[in-house]
């Protein structure tokens, strides 16, 4: 799921949105031909899947969306939507330019035996899609099933990026051995069939961290553990950039990209990331208590859960989402109008459904003798442990262990205001006060109580009426 929730999705929610408004308000397609719906649906879906592969392909199948949808568009609007589909993904595109770099030594790294033949799966994806939209047109123009048009295209598309992301990857590869190359002196540790690298920066505190796969799988015989020696890495250490190291004369070529690339603590003798005591990487942070959590007593039972307002509003968006794309599929499908409210009532029952789980429903309640919180899938109760922790990862979830179990707690940006919920490092430091109280008393009261909650009528009236409005709108 990582990878669906990237910036590229950027790309698949602005085909979304382009679905809805032209095949919903704006009539679809003019022309009255039953190839001209599936062949626009084909081109809409096309770039949203190849941004994944091949950004660059990816803008050029939005500008060629755009100009199909502009012949067959009733209106202006139809067009003005399409182009701006377009436009989505040629700004991801540009998202793929090196950023401006220090001034850094430049050197040609060594020439390696030879390259290794690098995204082989992709190429062998890439063909496998191409043979099959061959497939899939011929079975159209033989009186197959127009509605394959669509399929067809999406599928030509995919395999066009993947094609594409191959010859990029090999033309990166020989550039890194064929060019200058910025020169960097660096900490990397060599395991089987992968490098693992740390760049000092200039004052020593902190390290970029990063790694990639490297074509020979062998590392150092006399290395009983991995650890890091000094090398030379060649190339941007950026995410995407193809690097190449070399450590005590033994040249890595790498047969991918950088991953990600991370901030981390340095400790300049061990040459190490900066290792912190688990003691005090659990310390609580005064400044991000809330006043209503500072010098709460022990046992006093605390709760945390998404504020309402937001949790009803994604609620209703991802219902009535699921419920217009669906009816949308129904009538492209030919349905008609009772198949359209069946798919509708179906797909926002799903919708809601999802949303109660993730959004509504979850809740953490704490104090000293631990935690209890209701999750996607139902109640847990656990004791705070000596090696308990919390953190959060930046990205709306804090992790929490303790006792047997692993939380993970939703926590969006408060909305509204500030003080609907607390921010994710409040949660953290809320927590931590708790988790500090339990190890100066004995014995501990048991963790809180919990009850799953019953759905809500709210929850059933938001359901139908989603469906009544999907039905007025595109029945």
């Amino acid at each position: 799921m990582g990878r669906l929730v990237r910036v590229e999705g950027l790309v698949a929610v602005a085909g979304l949105a382009a679905f809805l408004m032209i095949f919903g308000g704006l009539g679809g397609a003019s022309d009255p031909a039953p190839e001209a719906r599936w062949v626009g649906l084909g081109v809409l879906v096309a770039p949203a899947l190849m941004a994944y592969a091949h950004r660059g392909a990816a803008a050029w199948a939005g500008v060629l969306a755009a100009v199909v949808w502009t012949s067959l568009a009733g209106s202006v609007a139809t067009a003005l939507v399409s182009w701006t589909y377009a436009l989505v993904a040629i700004v991801l595109t540009r998202r793929d330019r090196s950023p401006a770099t220090s001034a850094v030594p430049l050197r040609q790294p060594p020439s390696p035996p030879g390259l290794p033949n690098v995204a082989v799966p992709a190429e062998v994806g890439g063909f496998a899609l191409l043979l099959l939209a061959v497939g899939g047109l011929v079975r159209v123009l033989t009186g197959g099933p127009v509605s394959w048009l669509a399929a067809v295209i999406a599928a030509f598309g995919l395999g066009c990026a993947l094609l594409a992301r191959v010859v990029r990857h090999r033309a990166e590869l020989r550039k890194l051995f064929g060019t200058l190359q910025p020169v960097h002196t660096v900490r990397a540790v060599e395991q089987l069939g992968y490098v693992h690298v740390l760049l000092p920066e200039p004052g020593g505190v902190t390290a970029l961290e990063f790694a990639f796969d490297v074509a020979e799988p062998d590392r150092p015989a006399e290395a009983d553990e991995p650890q890091t020696r000094p090398g030379v890495l060649y190339g941007d250490p950026r995410p995407g950039a193809w690097c190449a190291v070399e450590v005590e004369g033994r040249l890595h070529v790498p047969v991918g990209p950088v991953g990600d690339v991370l901030e981390v603590g340095y400790d300049v003798v061990q040459g190490l990331p900066r290792e912190i005591e688990d003691d005090e990487e659990q310390l609580v942070d005064p400044a991000a208590l809330r006043p209503a959590d500072r010098g709460v007593a022990a046992f006093e039972c605390r709760e945390h859960r998404i504020a309402p307002p937001r949790a009803w509003a994604a609620t209703a968006a991802i219902g009535l989402g699921a419920a217009l794309a669906a009816g949308e599929l129904a009538l492209l499908a030919g349905g008609t109008a009772a198949t359209l409210a069946a798919a509708a009532t179906v797909a926002a029952a799903a919708g809601y459904e999802f949303g109660w789980r993730t959004q509504l429903r979850p809740r953490l309640r704490w104090h000293a003798g631990g935690v209890a919180a209701v999750g996607f899938r139902g109640p847990d109760r656990q004791p705070w442990a000596t090696d308990s922790a919390v953190v959060h990862d930046d990205s709306g979830t804090v992790v929490l262990t303790a006792g047997e179990s692993v939380l993970t707690v939703p926590v969006p940006p408060p909305w509204p205001s500030a003080e609907s919920q607390r921010n994710a490092d409040q949660l953290v430091a809320a927590l931590r006060d708790a988790r500090s109280q339990s190890f100066e008393i004995s014995p501990l009261q048991p963790p809180p109580e919990i009850e799953v909650p019953r759905r809500p009528v709210a929850l059933y009236l938001s359901w139908l009426a989603s469906v009544v409005l999907t039905v007025l709108i595109l029945g």
